[in-house]
This record gives structure tokens, sequence and C-alpha cells, in this order.
């Protein structure tokens, strides 16, 4: 198959800002996309049509030039022909959209030390009350792996190569937010069932 976008250098002043562009940006957030590319540089690359238009990345573009950077040459994506308006606006559209969810637990325990997730408009307020929801206070945490006295356990073990087979994997075994047993302040999906609960969840399907 013949890729519709190929990769090449371009001037950011040569880059055509599109006129209906469905994005916009405050003042604030401007101010702040200045200090991310200052920092960081050009990290997502704007996406223009054959003829230059630009189907994605005006704020970048945008602040570049406010920066003083209308002159570099910078790494773009550029169809390889012009698109139909048809596909220029689908094109638009998936660009400048966001299809898949935030792990709101994952980013919580592993990325709200580093990042101000606020500032690109992630909210964990509502997290707490889920999780009160999923996980009532005075649940103990169960122990799946850890013996008492002389139990034998065993194990059978699903190897997932990718996060897709392992959200249907999950959904499939019913896997609940549990408390850690080994820090109760750690709250998270559990990767650990009892035959119990597989036997339940197995016999639900039919």
């Amino acid at each position: 198959m013949t890729e519709l976008f190929t990769t090449e250098k371009r001037r950011v002043q040569d880059l055509v800002p599109y006129e209906k562009n469905p994005r916009k940006i405050t003042a604030a957030k401007q101010r702040e996309l200045e200090t991310k590319i200052g920092q960081f540089g050009l990290i997502g690359l704007p996406v223009v049509d054959a003829d230059g238009t630009l189907i994605a990345g005006h704020q970048r573009c945008k602040v570049m030039l406010a920066m003083g950077k209308g002159d570099e040459m910078i790494d773009v994506r550029v169809a390889t022909r012009k698109l139909t308006e048809a596909e220029f606006k689908e094109i638009s559209v998936i660009e400048n959209s966001t299809f898949g969810e935030w792990d709101k637990l994952l980013l919580q325990s592993d990325f709200s030390d580093f990042v101000d997730l606020g500032s690109y408009g992630i909210d964990l307020s509502d997290l707490e009350q889920q999780l009160k929801e999923a996980l009532p206070e005075d649940e103990k945490p169960e122990m799946p792996i850890v013996a008492k006295f002389s139990e034998k356990y065993t194990a059978f073990i699903i190897v997932c190569t990718n996060e897709i087979d392992e959200n249907n994997v999950a959904e499939q075994l019913g896997v609940e937010t549990m408390r850690c047993y080994k820090a109760s302040t750690k709250i998270g999906k559990t990767h650990v069932i009892t035959a119990n609960q597989f036997q339940t969840q197995w016999n639900a399907r039919s």
C-alpha cells in the first residue's frame, strides 16, 4: 500500500494556515505551549497537504513564528498528493482529536509526581469518588498469592503481548479495582484472581 504521507523538511514560515482550522487556543494556553516548545522543541510533527496548507499543527507553528523561529527548517508530514476536501477534513479531525481514554489510576500513580496534569486538561478530581464506589473503605484487601499456614498455591499465566489483548483479557476475567495487599495506599487493577473467581466469571458467560 502506498503511503499517503511522507516526512519532509519545510520552513515554518512557508506553511499556510487553513482558514477554517477547527482548533483554537487561549492566550494562557499559548504561553504554556511557548514554554513547552522552548523547553523540549517541536515534539509532534505538523501535518500539511501537498500544497503546504496546514492540516494539524497550527498552534505550534503560530507559537514558533511568535518566538522568531519562522526561518527554521522542521520535519513535517506532507501528503504525497493533493487531498480531496473530504480527506482533508477527516484527517483534520483525526489529528485534532483523541480516540483513547486516559488510565487515570496510572496517571495518578506514575505521572502526577512529574507532570502538572491539570495544565493538559486532565482532571483527576473524580478519581477518588470512583475508587470509593469500586472499593468500600472497610473492605479488607485480599492476598491471593501469599500462603497462610500450609496452603499450597499454583498459578496459570496468561501472556498478553499488547495493550489491546490485556484489556480484552481483563474484561473477560472481570478483574476489578483492588487495594494492594503489600501497600494499602496503592490502588489499581488486579492481575491476580482466584480459581473460584475465575469459575464464577466463566459460568456467567453461559
